[in-house]
């Protein structure tokens, strides 16, 4: 290779330091990690005026390490296995991937597979990602009442105090008689309509329990004629009926 001196001013000397530094401020500021040339490998860009070759290091480093590596190696071919690496362990630290629990496997593959090319489209990776990821969406995702259940939320404390309720006017209605029973199949309805529409019950459900205490008690489904007679009844239970056992032993 040869040599060439220079003899430069002072003055010129000072004015390539200066473009020298700025160069260097400007390209850290874009990248912390690039690595910067000599002061002598800036003046042979000068000289042959490309300043190509001050960065072919730079790029040649960024290519083999680093972020843009680690991103460039997951998305050629780890990507899918690092998704479902959190996916699966983000229940393991009190996370969840839920998806909705109405979906058919028909609409649940082809949610995970939008959302699957969303992803790759975005990061610009392979389009033979695709399937392969949406595969480890769906493997991960869970049902949204089975994660509900799991981290105990407050909607499915509600569905369990709701399905509590119902189970224990459900024995109200069999085993109490007359007026009482015709109570409880009252709060029974109420209970089951309010279940329902929280998702504790589904409509099958309800119907069959509903059936059910029409076989064993078709009584209590016949409306109770309201006149005097029965106001009078009514009001003679209320004085005869003894406290409930809990209340008796608070009065003692």
């Amino acid at each position: 290779m040869g040599h060439i001196t220079l003899s430069l001013k002072d003055e010129t000397i000072a004015s390539l330091r200066k473009d020298f530094e700025a160069f260097l401020r400007v390209s850290l500021k874009l990248d912390p990690q690039f690595a910067t040339p000599s002061f002598e490998d800036f003046l042979r860009a000068k000289l042959l005026d490309n300043m190509v070759p001050l960065t072919e290091h730079a790029v040649q480093r960024m290519l083999q390490g680093g972020q843009y590596a680690w991103a460039k190696r997951t998305l050629d071919k780890e990507f899918p296995d690092v998704v479902a690496i959190l996916m699966r362990q983000a229940t393991e630290f009190g996370f969840g991937f839920a998806a909705r629990s109405e979906w058919t496997p028909e609409e649940l593959a082809k949610q995970c597979r939008d959302w699957a090319t969303a992803i790759v489209s975005e990061a610009q990776g392979d389009p033979t990602l695709v399937d392969p990821l949406a595969a480890q969406i769906k493997s991960a995702a869970q049902d949204i009442q089975t994660l509900e259940e799991t981290m105990q939320t407050p909607a499915w404390r509600l569905a369990e105090s709701l399905r509590q309720r119902v189970y224990e006017a459900k024995i109200g209605c069999e085993t109490s008689v007359g007026s009482m029973a015709r109570e409880k199949l009252g709060e029974l309805r109420g209970l089951l309509r309010l279940g329902i529409s929280h998702g504790s019950f589904q409509k099958q459900e309800a119907q069959q329990i509903m059936e059910y205490l029409r076989l064993l008690k078709p009584d209590i489904f016949v409306e109770e004629p309201y006149d005097m007679f029965t106001r009078l009844a009514a009001w003679l239970r209320s004085i005869f009926t003894p406290p409930p056992r809990t209340q008796q032993r608070q009065s003692r």
